[in-house]
């Protein structure tokens, strides 16, 4: 599946799925940072049959946002 882009609180986020035998792995990045934040999504209930991407995106636009933030730092 191809990769997609999100923006959410000014920060711009990239995901890359990974299916796996179990239902779907996405790594969350965000645009300027080298830490991924790893999500899973089982096969099951959840799933548009009709539309799996759109589910998978929806699913991590909602786990970044309980993702918390670090606090800024003072140079």
């Amino acid at each position: 599946m191809d990769p997609h882009s999100f923006e959410q609180d000014g920060v711009v986020y990239e995901v890359r799925f990974e299916r796996t035998p179990d239902g779907w792995i996405a790594r969350i990045r965000p645009e300027d940072g080298a830490e991924a934040h790893v999500f899973a999504f089982p096969d099951g209930i959840g799933f548009d049959p009709e539309d799996v991407r759109g589910s998978l995106i929806a699913g991590c636009e909602a786990a970044v946002a309980r993702i918390p933030r670090r606090a800024p730092t003072r140079h």
